[in-house]
C-alpha cells in the first residue's frame, strides 16, 4: 500500500504547487528596487541552474557555466 501511495505522488505535478515566475519576479522586483514585469527564467540543461533573460537580448548566459541560451 505504501508504494502505491508512493506511485500516486510521484505521478502528481509538483510545480502546480508553486508560482516560480511570480516568485522570481517578486525577488528580482526586490533586488532591483523596481518593479521588473519583463523577464522569463530558463533553466541551463547543462547544471540545471535557474537563469533569468530579458526579452530585449538576442541571447543569455549560464550564471554558473557559462553556457548560452538563444531565444
Amino acid at each position: 500500500m505504501l508504494i502505491e501511495q508512493l506511485m500516486k505522488k510521484a505521478e502528481q505535478d509538483h510545480d502546480s504547487e508553486h508560482d516560480w515566475d511570480a516568485y522570481y519576479r517578486w525577488l528580482y522586483s526586490e533586488l532591483a528596487g523596481r518593479e521588473a514585469t519583463d523577464m522569463k527564467f530558463w533553466i541551463c540543461k547543462n547544471c540545471l541552474t535557474v537563469n533569468v533573460f530579458f526579452p530585449p537580448a538576442r541571447y543569455g548566459k549560464c550564471r554558473d557555466c557559462k553556457l548560452i541560451y538563444m531565444a
